[in-house]
């Protein structure tokens, strides 16, 4: 009888400690670690969407969306992305299509941040977007 109670009691340790090493294996870096795990040059491909963004390390980045047809550049576009609580918000300063500063900001949470990929989706959205990190 001791044993059948030990071995329960063994399985229910078990089971806990790996749903709590599950837990924290999910759980995202600091703020400041995705801030620079994110420096770099992405590329999004996103429905009609095929955009390069290189994000230095104060934040600021510098894109363009490219033609699919003949990748060529057609827009670009300056901004900040600040990781703040978790979340990777992206202030747009400037679009050469409007040639004026973007007031729209957008929150989005990240989902899952490695060295390759990038998956966030806007807060008020459930559709989720990737970026891949581009080989140097």
């Amino acid at each position: 009888m001791r044993a059948f109670i030990l071995a329960g009691v063994f399985g229910l340790f078990v089971i806990v400690a790996f749903g709590l090493s599950s837990i924290a294996a999910d759980t995202l870096p600091s703020d400041a670690v995705i801030q620079q795990r994110i420096v770099g040059t992405w590329f999004m491909n996103w429905m009609i969407l095929h955009r390069f963004t290189t994000i230095a390390t104060n934040g600021d980045y510098v894109g363009y969306d490219v033609s699919n047809s003949v990748q060529k550049q057609t827009n670009r576009f300056e901004g900040t992305i600040e990781i703040k609580n978790g979340l990777m918000i992206v202030t747009p300063k400037y679009s050469s299509i409007t040639n004026q500063p973007t007031p729209i900001v957008s929150t989005n949470v990240i989902i899952r941040l490695t060295d390759h990929e990038l998956i966030f989706r806007a807060q008020d959205k459930s559709q989720p977007m990737m970026w891949e990190r581009v080989k140097q």
